[in-house]
């Protein structure tokens, strides 16, 4: 009937039971909120901010579900560890970094050893600026890398974080900034070393030279990049250099 009190126990204790239900009610639809708090405040760390930050058991259960879960759906973890980390890239390219971590997280979870993923990871840290975080985890895909024609452009991207890296650390790490512009020159060296025609690398390459205040070197990187064909390089940079030394003719 309308109006009729919802339980039938007498006012008196019916206020306390329902104070007691209430705050059970609370704590139920609570625990989920405060376990996907728990979960949301990591699922933007690289391997969910592990081992730094511990795995709660339910999420070690949640995590277990998904990758059993996944298995059955891609057929195999390393089939939906490469299709997740393709997802991630997608997201990079349209610059939803917290979307992007999420993936490369889900992916981790199904292949630890997808070299894919920590590339992944360093691109997302490098677009928050987080570079030398940034650098360990291309650092460690590029232990784990073994396609050939992949590693090329991961070199590439671990040469120009590198120098980027070296180029905004203060005045009085000079000692650390030197050692970053020689690991971004071997990075560099090493991609064209596997593959001479791989266009980012020179232009990439040209403007940490110029960083470094070697502007005949990257004058000679500029022309081989334009040879190749490679992407424009910013006007700002051409005219930077150019001020710094006229193009050799």
């Amino acid at each position: 009937m309308k109006g009729e009190p919802r339980f039938p126990w007498p006012r008196p204790l019916r206020s306390l039971q329902l104070a007691i239900i209430e705050c059970c009610l609370i704590f139920l639809f609570a625990a989920p909120a405060l376990l996907y708090a728990d979960a949301s405040s990591t699922d933007t760390l690289p391997m969910f901010g592990q081992p730094k930050i511990a795995r709660s058991e339910d999420l070690k259960k949640a995590d277990e579900t998904f990758i059993r879960d996944s298995t059955l759906r891609y057929g195999n973890r390393q089939a939906g560890s490469n299709t997740l980390a393709a997802q991630g890239w997608a997201a990079v390219r349209s610059r939803q970094v917290d979307l992007a971590m999420q993936r490369f997280n889900q992916a981790w979870l199904l292949n630890p050893k997808n070299y894919s993923v920590f590339w992944g990871f360093g691109a997302v840290l490098s677009e928050k600026g987080k570079l030398a975080e940034a650098l360990e985890h291309l650092e460690t895909a590029r232990e784990l890398i073994q396609d050939p024609i992949q590693r090329v452009a991961l070199l590439c991207d671990l040469g120009t974080v590198h120098s980027a890296y070296a180029a905004h650390l203060p005045a009085d790490r000079q000692l650390e900034r030197a050692q970053h512009f020689v690991l971004a020159n071997s990075r560099f060296t090493e991609s064209l070393e596997n593959d001479a025609k791989f266009a980012p690398s020179w232009r990439e390459w040209a403007m940490s030279l110029y960083d470094q205040e070697r502007y005949s070197e990257a004058w000679l990187r500029v022309k081989k990049a334009r040879e190749l064909q490679a992407e424009p390089f910013p006007a700002e940079f051409i005219k930077k250099l150019s001020a710094k030394m006229p193009e050799p003719k």
